[in-house]
């Protein structure tokens, strides 16, 4: 088994509920592919709540540096422009 995994495995009741946000967030754009609106806000919602996870992830391992809580911010913001070009293109 690959130390990666042994690290999943280990910290299983952190990764849970990440992994409960995202998928919350997967299937609201699944019941809802008729408003853009709302998808947008759901996609907002999950990159405030990944970014609220790391932050009290790497709290709680007492490693939260600025350089993480930026890292964190800028996949979000990514992810979210991302996703505002894909749903209101032209």
């Amino acid at each position: 088994m690959s130390i990666q995994i042994k690290k999943i495995t280990k910290h299983a009741s952190h990764y849970l509920p990440l992994f409960g946000m995202l998928t919350a967030t997967v299937i609201g754009f699944s019941l809802f592919p008729y408003d853009k609106l709302f998808q947008l806000a759901l996609g907002i919602a999950g990159a405030s709540g990944y970014v609220s996870w790391g932050l009290v992830h790497h709290h709680i391992h007492k490693d939260l540096h600025l350089s993480v809580v930026l890292e964190y911010l800028s996949i979000a913001s990514l992810g979210v422009v991302i996703l505002f070009f894909i749903l209101f293109r032209a």
